[in-house]
């Protein structure tokens, strides 16, 4: 499992600087303006039509299937079921991605009623041509699927990578005559070329055979579907949160919806790199254990990663958090994109870095209940975080504006992650769980700690170095970075953190740790070289 979530590490952790790239260039060439604020707002329909088909989730919904049929040696079968999946909820995208071409003008003014006419009509041209991309996202995820149930990383962990390169590509090449429209079609080209044709050859190579198959009767496309359908149905926060960003923003400043997304893109490095490559790669591992009966294994797995992740995200936290004016002015601060910008930007960072261990925390923890094979559960809370976070988004967003909205983030996946993780203690161990949240309060304070000790560096280090120059603000990061984590590591141990002292080498810093008996079931061969 270590091997695999390093390999996810490095794709995630390469793929956010594409994206820096990508927003960097964005932020150069147009700044924080109403066309920008109309480009993030155009994929609002886009990801609801994923997540209405459930497309997020295609690795959890599918993995489980076609591992068993992996397993029982009905390789066949697996790819039979794959076929009637692809081609009937293909054409059901299809069908939706044409409703959405038609009536996408129509939409935007319930996703975005702040937004005034203008402002609409680029929205809706943007839509129109980010649409078809979800098609090839869905298929890519199901080919991606069929990669991991084989143990094979490699290729997966290429296409963001890939994908964010078409869009630099998109806008560098025609940005400056189509503005945003050239990131839109840079959108397309590049889900085609990594979702699609690189995950396409890979499933390949991995022994799948795809024919075109409408077979309403398949059992694994009945799994299929049972398993999609509570996502389908449920508004989870992990999904929708983003989408009241994107809504309530839109009554604020023009450029408030590209200061929360450049936000929320910075804020996503450490979720990505430590929080979703840890989940990607110990989702197998608890899927068999789970199969196999074994509850305490299968939590001893998913508690040694989560104390993991949380140590480095607690940490991440705190220098995010305080560091949040440096780290912007190094990745954006440039071109059209001004000092207002830039401190609009960081104010959203500091409020969205509190929720970073618990985003982080949540999808480890939702994978238990998908290893489970429960959807059910996970949706349901997500839900009903939601909803209980309603009323923080509407006040907070009137009392604080940009850094009210991101407080109201962090405070629903709170609610999210913490209520997760009660209900799948209660279904594994019960109460012998109860002893791991000492561990992390540990951490939690050693963060607090840590962020305090920031706060007064920032202070100290005013007197010689300014952050309002690159260079200034570069070494202000680094300097300031170190000296948290010092601190952090320093208080973690006093508070006698297990989690702190099981590192011994600097790569247990950086490398989720290995559990004993988290193996997963022998699968046979597939032909073509392994992967991973």
């Amino acid at each position: 499992m270590g091997r695999a979530a390093a390999l996810m590490m490095a794709s995630v952790f390469l793929s956010r600087i594409l994206g820096y790239a990508r927003d960097a260039v964005i932020a150069y060439q147009h700044g924080a303006t109403p066309e920008t604020d109309a480009y993030f707002a155009a994929f609002t329909i886009p990801d609801f039509l994923n997540y209405l088909l459930a497309g997020g989730a295609l690795s959890i919904t599918f993995i489980p299937i076609f591992f068993r049929y992996i397993a029982e040696g009905k390789e066949e079968e697996g790819c039979r079921s794959f076929s009637a999946i692809a081609t009937i909820m293909g054409i059901a995208m299809l069908f939706f991605v044409i409703l959405g071409e038609f009536l996408a003008e129509r939409l935007i003014p319930v996703i975005a009623p702040g937004f005034p006419p203008d402002q609409i009509a680029i929205a809706a041209k943007l839509t129109r041509i980010v649409l078809p991309a979800q098609l090839f996202f869905y298929l890519g995820g199901l080919l991606m699927a069929v990669q991991y149930a084989r143990n094979r990383f490699f290729l997966p962990a290429t296409a963001p990578l890939i994908y964010n390169a078409g869009i630099i590509a998109g806008g560098l090449a025609l940005g400056r005559s189509h503005g945003m429209a050239g990131f839109a079609w840079g959108v397309l080209l590049g889900s085609f070329a990594g979702n699609f044709a690189v995950q396409a050859y890979g499933a390949h190579r991995a022994g799948l055979k795809f024919f075109p198959r409408i077979d309403l009767a398949d059992p694994g496309l009945r799994e299929f579907v049972r398993l999609s359908i509570p996502i389908m149905l449920g508004f989870s926060l992990v999904v929708v949160d983003e989408w009241m960003t994107r809504i309530f923003g839109s009554f604020l400043l023009a450029g408030a919806i590209t200061w929360l997304n450049n936000a929320r893109r910075l804020m996503q490095v450490p979720i990505g790199v430590f929080g979703q490559a840890s989940g990607v790669a110990s989702y197998p591992f608890l899927s068999a254990l789970a199969a196999r009966g074994e509850k305490d294994a299968m939590w001893d797995t998913l508690s040694a990663t989560l104390r993991w992740v949380f140590f480095v995200s607690c940490l991440a936290a705190a220098v995010v958090g305080v560091l949040s004016r440096e780290v912007v002015l190094a990745v954006f601060k440039r071109g059209a994109f001004t000092i207002d910008d830039t401190l609009k930007t960081a104010s959203a960072l500091s409020a969205f870095s509190i929720g970073i261990p618990l985003w982080c925390a949540q999808t480890i923890v939702s994978r238990g209940f998908f290893a489970l094979k429960d959807t059910w559960t996970p949706t349901l809370v997500g839900t009903g975080a939601w909803l209980a976070s309603l009323p923080a988004y509407y006040l907070l967003t009137q009392k604080m504006g940009v850094f009210g909205l991101a407080l109201a983030s962090s405070i629903g996946i709170f609610l999210h992650a913490t209520a997760l993780y009660g209900i799948l203690m209660g279904r594994t161990v019960g109460r012998k769980g109860i002893r791991e949240l000492a561990e992390y309060g540990k951490m939690a304070f050693a963060g607090a700690v840590a962020a305090m000790a920031g706060w007064y560096w920032l202070g100290v280090s005013g007197r010689w170095v300014s952050w309002e120059t690159f260079g200034g603000a570069v070494i202000r990061f680094a300097a300031g970075g170190a000296a948290m984590a010092a601190v952090y590591y320093l208080c973690a141990l006093l508070l006698r953190s297990r989690t702190a002292r099981a590192i011994k080498r600097r790569r247990d810093v950086f490398h989720p740790p290995s559990v004993p008996g988290a193996v997963a079931p022998p699968e046979p061969p597939a032909p073509g070289d392994r992967d991973v």
